[in-house]
């Protein structure tokens, strides 16, 4: 006859309290999926993020590595500030893409209707941002990795003609914050992006 013990009533609670945790856990990873992330993007405001970014490329000799800022506005501005090794604007404002060059003094605009490529190639970043689903799923398949600690977002192109350019991009992050953007171009060539929000 084996004759038990009796826990700690202490001990019981301490049990039972993990096993709380860890089903109310699991219950709150059940629920994080695509929907939950775009909703939390389009919750989070609109603000200003200091970025470097790193290319690889064989037309390079070595990576090209640039720094400088993002900016967005919801629902429809983006702004990209290269500040070093040069200095190049990139705003897209609506439907309008422009390049700006200040050292040169040029400024090309274009209308993303016109390019569906690149509107295609904007959208992944900017409708990301804004947690907008329907517009990215014109462009991509999405799939969603990881939980909502670390989750990444994978943008297949769906398009034929994105996917002449673009092989995959995936958005990495934390909660509603975007942490790196990585970029596999069609022919070979990559990209990094790390994001660090700016501090007052």
């Amino acid at each position: 006859m084996i004759i038990g013990h009796r826990l700690p009533a202490r001990r019981i609670l301490h049990v039972a309290l993990a096993l709380l945790a860890a089903l109310w856990s699991g219950l709150l990873q059940a629920n994080w999926n695509t929907a939950a992330l775009m909703k939390a993007l389009a919750e989070r405001p609109a603000g200003q993020v200091r970025y470097s970014e790193t290319r690889h490329s064989a037309l390079l000799k070595e990576p090209l590595r640039m720094s400088g800022t993002l900016r967005y506005k919801k629902p429809a501005f983006l702004q990209k500030h290269i500040q070093t090794p040069f200095e190049e604007i990139l705003t897209v404002d609506g439907e309008r893409l422009s390049w700006e060059k200040p050292a040169a003094q040029k400024k090309h605009e274009l209308a993303l209707r016109d390019y569906p490529a690149i509107q295609g190639f904007i959208e992944s970043m900017r409708s990301t941002l804004n947690g907008d689903a329907s517009t990215l799923e014109r462009f991509y398949k999405l799939r969603l990795d990881g939980k909502e600690q670390q989750w990444t977002l994978v943008l297949l192109p769906s398009d034929i003609d994105m996917a002449q350019f673009i092989r995959v991009i995936r958005i990495s992050g934390s909660k509603a914050r975007i942490s790196t953007i990585e970029i596999e171009e069609a022919g070979g060539d990559r990209s990094l992006m790390t994001l660090r929000e700016e501090t007052p």
